[in-house]
């Protein structure tokens, strides 16, 4: 069952918040045009995107394959810890 926290909620309403703020103040075609006029800050925009998504992917990821997830969701009862070495 794919776990939702409240992060990932937060995240993609403001991702969704300001691509419709983006869309409704340029109109249709902005995101061709701003590619075509400026390609690297386009670039640059798309890989910040990425990033801002990656926790959304990676999270689950790392849930999946067991792997420590206590910087996310320490409050959780199945929270795999990683194994200190001392």
């Amino acid at each position: 069952m794919v776990h939702v926290d409240g992060h990932e909620i937060a995240m993609l309403s403001t991702i969704s918040g300001a691509i419709g703020v983006t869309h409704g103040i340029y109109g249709k075609g902005w995101f061709r045009s701003f590619v075509h006029r400026q390609p690297i800050i386009a670039f640059s925009v798309t890989l910040a995107g990425l990033g801002v998504c990656l926790p959304l992917v990676v999270v689950p990821l790392r849930r999946r394959l067991g792997l420590p997830t206590n910087q996310y969701d320490h409050h959780d009862g199945g929270t795999v810890w990683p194994k200190l070495i001392e």
